[in-house]
Parts: structure tokens; sequence; C-alpha cells
């Protein structure tokens, strides 16, 4: 009964019960499939970027050595400034600063004490040219030395000696002012240096992501172990140069106060800087000492001085394998693996595209795009480009065992030294 009568109500008030209100239904568009860049697209935008890269790293080439050097002294000082945060648990930005504020401590007063030094080295040598030149003077003008199978006219030796002072005591009195902006320029370019540098060390964590976050994610794999593989080059040159041109320093500057040639504090950091420049570097610190020991001779040996140059060209000899064969190798690594006359067709370009700069960068540059070149040349080939060890179109299994081998005798050598060094 109470159920019919129930119905009966829903029946007799469903006419004033208010109907709910529905949204009208919308039929929304079909989302399209943004549509793809085509390969004649794709080719031209890329061409068009390159070129105007290009013209832009023309224009402002400037900014490109202190960027360069920025990132090198990030690179290095990267490893101090963790070593710093661990100790002090300090973060990361304040470790930076205290490590650029160390630098500047170190760099500022050091500067200071060895301008001096360095304007005195200069106007040294610039009084043994005089010297050298009023003795060409005391001999005849027909008289001809012979140097190596060469003859030279000792008149003509003397013009060009003469003309070459005048031509720079002309020029620093007639451009002081240029020289004046030129150090300006340096000094402000010193500065800029060391603020990217210190930009480049705090946020080096940002760089690195920001590098990967540009790889797509299919090859970020590949890019990891590129970067790998280059950060072990520019890691074995960057902190093994400076370690051995340390230790060359310190053994031209012994060889140079034994053998009696003048200054020989200046010649072994002459020769500690020369380190930076691969295969060349030792051959002008060769011919520099040769031709001071035949100008000025010994200061206590006494020796003629052609055969005290004769004695410095043997000892120069002897240094010179030492240090390729046992320094260099042993210190540095051989990372690099690149063939003497590489280096040096490399050094040549560097010079002409970067100055001294690409001198002293050529050969980790030249090994990192080797590697760069061999993945492209694999890929381009359908090849396996890891391990990088072999010539890519050799069988994986091969390459994987010569990895294996070489870092068994770095072991091996590794553990050699530690013994040694327990042993001393």
């Amino acid at each position: 009964m109470e159920q019919e009568l129930t119905r009966l109500w829903n029946r007799l008030s469903a006419p004033f019960r208010r109907k709910r209100y529905r949204e009208p239904e919308i039929a929304l568009p079909e989302e399209k499939p943004r549509p793809r860049w085509s390969s004649t697209t794709k080719v031209v935008v890329g061409v068009i970027a390159f070129v105007l890269l290009a013209v832009a790293f023309y224009i402002f080439r400037i900014v490109f050595v202190p960027l360069i050097i920025g990132v090198m002294m990030a690179y290095i000082l990267q490893p101090v400034v963790r070593l710093i945060q661990r100790i002090t648990r300090l973060p990361h930005g304040t470790a930076t600063g205290l490590m650029y504020l160390i630098l500047l401590a170190l760099v500022i007063p050091i500067g200071a004490l060895l301008m001096p030094v360095v304007i005195d080295q200069v106007v040294f040598l610039q009084g043994e040219l005089v010297d050298f030149a009023r003795y060409l003077n005391t001999l005849g003008e027909d008289t001809v030395i012979v140097l190596l199978g060469f003859e030279f006219g000792v008149q003509e030796l003397v013009l060009q000696i003469t003309s070459a002072l005048t031509d720079f005591a002309s020029s620093v009195a007639t451009e002081s002012v240029a020289v004046v902006l030129d150090a300006a320029r340096i000094l402000l370019l010193v500065v800029f240096t060391f603020v990217i540098g210190f930009y480049l060390t705090r946020d080096s964590d940002k760089v690195v992501d920001w590098v990967y976050g540009l790889t797509p994610p299919a090859y970020r794999s590949d890019a990891e172990a590129l970067m790998t593989e280059i950060n072990g080059i520019w890691s074995a040159f960057f902190r093994g140069q400076i370690f051995l041109s340390l230790i060359v320093a310190v053994i031209l500057t012994l060889l140079s106060a034994i053998l009696g040639l003048p200054r020989p504090l200046l010649f072994g950091v002459w020769g500690g800087l020369l380190e930076f420049l691969p295969s060349i570097g030792n051959m002008i610190w060769g011919l520099t000492a040769v031709i001071v020991a035949l100008v000025a001779g010994s200061t206590h040996l006494p020796l003629p001085n052609a055969l005290f140059a004769l004695v410095v060209f043997l000892v120069y000899v002897v240094f010179a394998q030492l240090d390729m064969n046992v320094l260099i190798p042993n210190i540095i690594g051989r990372q690099l693996r690149l063939h003497p006359v590489v280096v040096i067709l490399g050094v040549i370009v560097g010079a002409s595209v970067a100055g001294v700069l690409g001198v002293a960068l050529a050969a980790p540059t030249i090994a990192s795009l080797r590697i760069i070149m061999r993945y492209v040349y694999a890929n381009l080939f359908d090849l396996d480009p890891f391990p990088m060890v072999g010539a890519p179109s050799s069988p994986r299994q091969e390459r994987e065992a010569e990895v294996i081998r070489l870092t068994a005798a770095a072991s091996d050598g590794a553990s050699a030294q530690r013994e040694e060094k327990a042993v001393t």
C-alpha cells in the first residue's frame, strides 16, 4: 500500500518538479599532430645558423681568449673547490668565492714581486745585445763569422742589430700612449677572465646539466661516454702539465746554474713556461740557451764561447730526451697518443688561429677532435664507436680486451709507484 502511494505521488508531482540543467555537449576539435620540419627546411635552417654563428664568432672573437682561459681556470680549480667544500662544509658558491680570494691573494703579490725582475731581465738582455754589437764593431768590416756552416758578415749583423734597437727605442718613444692603452686593455681582460672563471666554477654543475639537456635522450649515453673520454684527455693535460712545468723549471734552473748560464732563474722559469708548448717548447729553450752561451759565455767555466755553446747544446739534447721519454709519459701519461708530426702541424694551425693560446692547447684539442671524428666515422659506417680503443672496424671483443690490458698496465704502474714511494 505504501509503495502504491509513493508511485502515485511521484506521478502527480512530476510536472511540478524542477528539471536538472544539463550543459549542451560541445564537440571539441580533434588535436592534429604538430607538423614536422622537412629535411630541406632542416638543412636550410642549419646552414643559416652555422653562417650566423661563424659571423658572430668572428665579430666577437676578442671575448674568446678570456672565455677559454676562464673555462680552463674553472676546470682546474673545480676539484680544489670541492675539496674545500668537503673540509669546511661550506656551500658551493661560498667555497668558490673563498678559492678565488686565496688565488688573488697569491697572484697579486707574486705579480708585484716578479714585475721588477722581468723588467730587469729585459734590460739585461738588451744590454747583452748592445755589448754584442759593440764587440762586432771591434772586428774588421771584412770579417766573416761561420756558424753551423753559414757565413755571416760582421757589418751586416751590426747594421741589423742597430736597426732593431733603433726601431725599438723609437717605437717606445712614439707609441707610449698606445702602450699604456694596451696595458689597460690587458688589465681589463684579466679582470674579466677572473670574473668569467669565478662564475663558471660556481655554476659548473648547471653548465654540465645544460649541455646534457641539449642532447637528445636517445644519445645521452653516447654523449656521456664521449665526455668521459674528452675529460680524461684534458684532465691529464692540465693537471699533469702544471706539475711537469714546475719540475722542468727546477731542473733547468739547476742545470743553468751548474753550466754557468747568466740569470739561471730566468732560464728555469722560461723553460717551465715553454713546457706548455708541445714539441717546440724544448727547441725554443735550447735555441735561446745556445745563443746566450755563444754571446755571453759561462760565468765560471773557463771555456771559449763556441765550445761552451756546444756543451750547452749537448746538455739540452740530453734533457730533451729525458723530458720526452721519461717526464712526459710518466707525469701526463699516454692519454693523448698523438704522433709528434701531428702535434707540430696542430701547433702551426693553432698559432695561426689563436696565437700562443692556440699553440698551448693544440695537442689536447687535436686529441678531443680525434675522439669526436672517430664517433662520427663509426656512425657513418654503422660501426660500434665504443670502447674508444683500436680501429672502429676492429671486432668489439678485441677492443674490450685491449681496454682490459691498458687498465691492468696502468694499475700495475700505479702500484709500482706506490711501492717505490713506500720504500723511499
